[in-house]
């Protein structure tokens, strides 16, 4: 009766380790993951308040589609990627061509959509920071 007491004890605290090691393991992989998504989004909170683009002008250039040009200055301190942005003219999505990749702080740049048709329209620029910025043209 004494050698069944020891040997049930010693399998009771021998799981008992494998357990808690098993649990311990993924605590500590579950805490870096969270760790992780608490850094990146920082760093996206980060870029979003620092992004800044004040609008300086736009112009129209007429013909067969009105091809529009808006002018703009980053006065934010991060640069934003004018690849991975989108334009939104009247809530559709509409291809753009930016002049360079990247609008660097303080730096001028544009982008130049074409619209079928005239009138006033509204823009949404929606920079890679999720920064947005909204203005209106009259093409």
């Amino acid at each position: 009766m004494g050698f069944s007491y020891v040997a049930a004890v010693a399998i009771l605290l021998s799981s008992s380790l494998i357990f808690f090691g098993m649990v311990y393991g993924e605590f500590v992989q579950s805490n870096s993951q969270v760790s992780s998504a608490q850094d990146k989004m920082n760093q996206e909170n980060y870029d979003l308040i620092n992004s800044k683009v004040n609008i300086t002008g736009y112009y129209v250039v007429p013909g067969t589609t009105y091809n529009v040009t808006i002018n703009m200055t980053n006065t934010g301190s991060i640069t934003l990627n004018l690849d991975t942005s989108s334009l939104l003219v009247n809530g559709t999505m509409t291809n753009f061509t930016p002049s360079a990749n990247y609008l660097f702080p303080l730096g001028n740049g544009s982008i130049t959509f074409h619209s079928a048709t005239s009138g006033l329209k509204s823009v949404e620029l929606i920079f890679n920071t999720g920064y947005e910025k909204f203005t209106e043209v009259d093409a």
